[in-house]
């Protein structure tokens, strides 16, 4: 990975997703949730888009895959049936990846929720893909979706408020407002916390 992009890797795991939606529509994909718990996740995308009902060659992007990466998966061409589910989750953990977001929907969600690696996704359902036929899967290839083109190399920011996908320059020419944004945010909430309890306002937790 080169120096530059790994400095945004860093530097974005301070960003909060909301923030850059203070600034910047493009790279925001609206409609997709997260699905098990997730606090912050920063990575590199893979791009896989499924073109059969067959999606047995989504394990050569996990093999494929570096350690931190996100795999942003096209299923739209799948319709109501799912991609992902617990065993594939499993790989993913093995594999390290960061995140896994679904442009269509996953299945076994009772396990997904207790699953440790974020998954992000548009629905949940009973359907599912088959080992029929050929399995038609592009690695790498442009993802476009509801006004943003999705690429493998882009940065990935998300959290529990949704996901920001942004080309590496873009992440670059924005990084600093972002940061002098979280910086008055903090500033902001530590002075009204210095003249009222926390407990009034919050869980023990918080």
């Amino acid at each position: 990975m080169s120096e530059p992009l790994n400095f945004l890797l860093t530097q974005y795991a301070f960003v909060a997703s909301s923030t850059i939606g203070h600034v910047l529509d493009t790279g925001y994909l609206p409609k997709i949730h997260a699905v098990n718990s997730v606090q912050h996740v920063v990575g590199i995308v893979r791009t896989v888009t499924l073109n059969s009902i067959n999606a047995m060659q989504i394990r050569h992007a996990l093999l494929e895959s570096k350690a931190g990466d996100i795999l942003v998966i096209d299923a739209r061409k799948l319709g109501y049936r799912a991609c992902w589910g617990e065993q594939r989750h499993r790989a993913a953990i093995y594999h390290q990846l960061a995140a896994i977001v679904v442009i269509g929907a996953v299945t076994d969600i009772d396990a997904l929720k207790t699953m440790k690696v974020p998954v992000f996704a548009q629905t949940v359902s009973s359907l599912t893909t088959r080992s029929e036929g050929e399995s038609f899967v592009d690695f790498d290839h442009d993802i476009h979706y509801l006004g943003s083109t999705i690429s493998t190399g882009d940065l990935m920011v998300a959290d529990a408020d949704g996901i920001f996908i942004l080309k590496p320059d873009i992440a670059a020419q924005y990084l600093e407002k972002f940061q002098h944004m979280e910086l008055r945010e903090k500033q902001k909430r530590d002075q009204f916390f210095s003249q009222h309890s926390l407990e009034q306002y919050y869980h023990a937790n918080q």
